[in-house]
């Protein structure tokens, strides 16, 4: 018998299984997907063989110069970071216009202003003083405890933009922002409830540069390195069906073992980590089981509609008409591209974000539609360069089996109020981890570490 089994191989089941092993407790990974690593993959370009090899980040790419956890464990494992190559000028395009401007404004206004009409950026500048107020309103932490919770819950985004803009741009502006950053996951604003928004802001917000860094090779090299010191402890391919607890294994002292089951076996153990997304976790039969709110967030918290895809030149041209590579726009496919290029490949590549409704629409197209469409936004952010790439990659997470979307999960209306407390506490033996529960970083690296981090040591003092 184990005293910990861990289910999740991503970024925050490893990090509490190192944690675990490290405090000299016994553990056993166990993940439903052939390979470790979850949201944060990397994949080798397909490429002419005179080329070196050159590697991308399907999943989570950047890093943020307040990203410590994180920071230390790239540091620990000896992988480099380097500037995300944002120097040059930002393309919006929107309506019938076409500018460039050598700023950025997600989340909050960086330089300069872009050219549009001063009436919709006074419009959009106004609104957005105003969300800042109410994001500087909510205490650290989860927000649903909030004097004014149940009232900002109750509202979607949508409403708060219907109400706070007065002009198409303005209205764009944070409707583009909540697919965009997603707040954990890209949502359209009708969807999302507004506290939740708010609080994704306040938590994570665009102010600290959250996308300063890339890393050399790709982020996706990181879960590899971290599952080697696991060797047989490690088990894939092997979902989890149910765990079974008997109701003495709630007690402090208990010694009635927890039963793991899968596909393949039975595992027991002293405690349970479930390190998956919430949607994800109410896949798995609980004896006993769960309370309401905890079956409400597992079914109402959804994951983040978007796919990632990944286009490669044979060098970053844009940069040659003083470019940095960011298309910002209402696109018909891509509102969000950026130059994603590793300076050690001499590649340029640019990450592109097909979400929302936007992605249900393109996802229906065939391949070779799909492909076209992608390209003729980047032609119309970049020019007709963008229509001849050396490479193309799509990464459909919605229809990953044991993920189901990225970035990560978000909430509708009303589900704070009714089910926050459920994103932590635990069930008897059973903890919870997954950067959908921490508490500062959600959605980034940073929220995954620490919420393993954290799910270790509740369960290290839980066994003594």
């Amino acid at each position: 018998m184990n005293d910990v089994v861990v289910i999740g191989a991503g970024l925050s089941g490893l990090v509490a299984a190192g944690e675990l092993q490290r405090s000299g407790l016994s553990v056993k990974v166990i993940e439903g997907a052939p390979a470790v690593g979850g949201r944060m993959v990397r994949t080798p370009l397909q490429l002419e063989k005179a080329r070196s090899p050159a590697w991308v980040d399907l999943g989570g790419q950047w890093v943020g110069p307040s990203h410590s956890r994180f920071g230390a464990l790239l540091e620990a494992y000896g992988l480099s970071r380097f500037p995300s190559p944002h120097h040059g000028e930002t393309v919006l395009c929107f309506g019938t216009r076409r500018c460039t401007f050598s700023g950025f404004f997600q989340g909050f206004p960086e330089g300069q202003p872009p050219s549009v009409p001063s009436r919709d950026w006074d419009d959009a500048m106004a609104a957005l003083k105003q969300f800042q107020a109410l994001v500087a309103s909510l205490p650290e932490g989860h927000p649903h405890h909030h004097p004014d919770a149940a009232e900002l819950d109750r509202l979607s985004f949508q409403d708060w933009i219907e109400a706070h803009t007065h002009t198409p741009f303005a209205a764009w502006y944070f409707a583009y922002f909540c697919r965009a950053v997603g707040f954990l996951g890209p949502a359209e604003p009708d969807q999302v409830s507004l506290l939740h928004v708010a609080w994704g802001q306040r938590t994570a917000p665009q102010g600290d540069h959250p996308e300063e860094d890339l890393i050399h090779g790709g982020a996706g090299q990181l879960p590899a390195l971290l599952a080697e010191g696991l060797g047989d402890a490690l088990v894939l391919g092997e979902p989890v069906r149910a765990i079974h607890q008997p109701d003495a294994a709630s007690g402090p002292d208990a010694e009635a073992a927890v039963e793991v089951i899968t596909d393949r076996s039975s595992h027991r153990c002293r405690a349970v980590i479930v390190a998956m997304p919430p949607a994800l976790a109410g896949a798995i039969r609980f004896t006993p089981e769960l309370p309401a709110d905890r079956l409400a967030l597992q079914e109402g918290m959804a994951m983040g509609n978007c796919t990632k895809v990944l286009i490669a030149y044979g060098r970053p041209w844009w940069r040659e008409a003083g470019l940095s590579g960011i298309g910002i726009g209402d696109r018909p496919w891509v509102e969000l591209c950026a130059d994603s290029s590793d300076p050690e490949t001499g590649l340029g590549v640019i990450a592109a974000f097909v979400v929302g409704r936007r992605r249900e629409r393109w996802a229906a197209l065939g391949a070779d539609q799909r492909r076209a469409a992608v390209l003729d936004d980047l032609a119309a952010y970049f020019g007709p360069m963008a229509l001849e790439p050396l490479g193309y990659v799509e990464k459909d997470w919605p229809r990953e089996p044991f993920i189901g979307g990225a970035f990560a999960a978000w909430m509708p209306p009303g589900l704070w109020t009714r089910s926050g407390d459920a994103l932590l506490r635990p069930h008897g033996r059973v903890f919870w981890a997954g950067t959908e529960v921490a508490e500062r970083w959600p959605g980034f690296f940073e929220g995954a570490v620490d919420s393993g981090e954290r799910a270790a040591a509740a369960v290290a003092a839980l066994l003594g």
